[in-house]
């Protein structure tokens, strides 16, 4: 019974990891409309919670405010930690929100809370790379991805209210990557599925461990910081976190890097979505190119999208699981539990 139990738990540790099939309803792309972020708070009826790095955006800022005043229950989450110090203009912020009733929470159980999360009423998600600042609305490249659906809004609220009050339990949603929980093991997953990697990640440092997974094929890389030697295009704006590999999606605020994965919080999404995914492979080929990354035929640009030859390792195969593989390994859990209960229920002499 003991084996069984083991096994029951290493399936459920494989099964968290995978991507969770989402529809999307807009991808805000900076610097041409995220600020559409402050549209969707002015919405609001009931709540908005919210968790991000660094906040200066008075726009924003204002339409927390009313939205408080108007009775919607607004939290905040900051990190206490910034690289380079909490701007004056941060702390001022914050001082207004609490003025204005929003509960304001700097959390420093982190190295850094790195999120940039929204949760609107229970049932709007806005996840991404974008910092509610100047600069991030109207400058730097990246993206937020605007999800209607309740289940994932709830999961993501509970993220934020907890690391609020600063309750750290280890989560296990479907599709949700959380740092330093299951971070890992999720980048691991969509770097090892077959097919070309489109990567646009503002950090990709080698103490992460991944960084042969992206070269274990035919991949294109932009990136702002790197210490790897890999082939990327270079683009100091760039902020975005984004990895498409066939129909599959990882976007959150989780870099490549040892702190971003284990250290700091950090909340992405694994998403099963072929109109998204094709969407976003364009977008990074297009910061690629304008940061001067070559296609140097388009024969060859089709053909990256084929599985690469290389053959992964033993432990890229196992993260690149196929459904079908997935829904025997819940079939085994099911059947698994039935098991126990009519053992655990036996009659005994």
């Amino acid at each position: 019974m003991r084996l069984v139990v083991l096994l029951t738990l290493a399936a459920f540790l494989v099964l968290a990891v995978g991507p969770i099939r989402l529809e999307v309803q807009s991808v805000l792309v900076s610097p041409v409309n995220t600020t559409l972020i402050v549209d969707y708070v002015k919405a609001a009826k009931k709540a908005v919670y919210m968790e991000v790095y660094v906040f200066t955006y008075k726009p924003l800022a204002d339409a927390l405010a009313s939205a408080a005043k108007r009775g919607v229950d607004v939290v905040v989450v900051l990190s206490a930690r910034v690289y380079g110090g909490v701007p004056q203009s941060a702390k001022e912020i914050a001082s207004y929100l609490e003025a204005n009733g929003v509960k304001v929470k700097w959390n420093s159980d982190f190295p850094n809370v790195h999120t940039k999360l929204y949760v609107i009423d229970n049932e709007t998600v806005i996840i991404g790379n974008i910092n509610p600042t100047a600069s991030g609305f109207t400058k730097n490249k990246g993206i937020m991805l605007v999800i209607k659906n309740a289940t994932l809004a709830r999961q993501l609220a509970t993220i934020v209210l907890n690391d609020y009050r600063g309750v750290y339990p280890r989560y296990n949603y479907p599709g949700v990557l959380v740092s330093p929980i299951n971070s890992q093991d999720g980048l691991l997953w969509i770097l090892s599925q077959p097919g070309v990697r489109y990567i646009a990640m503002e950090q990709i440092y080698v103490d992460s461990g991944l960084v042969p997974y992206i070269v274990n094929g035919p991949y294109y890389a932009v990136v702002a910081r790197t210490d790897a030697d890999i082939n990327t295009a270079v683009d100091e704006d760039l902020v975005a976190k984004i990895i498409v590999v066939g129909n599959y999606v990882y976007v959150g605020s989780i870099n490549i890097g040892y702190y971003s994965i284990q250290r700091n919080r950090e909340v992405g999404l694994l998403i099963e979505n072929p109109g998204l995914a094709q969407r976003l492979k364009t977008l990074v080929m297009k910061w690629y190119q304008e940061a001067g990354g070559k296609v140097e035929t388009t024969t060859e640009a089709s053909t990256a999208t084929a599985p690469p030859s290389t053959s992964t390792t033993p432990k890229a195969q196992n993260a690149g699981r196929s459904y079908s593989l997935d829904v025997l390994i819940w079939l085994a859990i099911i059947i698994i539990a039935i098991l126990f209960v009519i053992w655990a229920n036996r009659r005994r002499p």
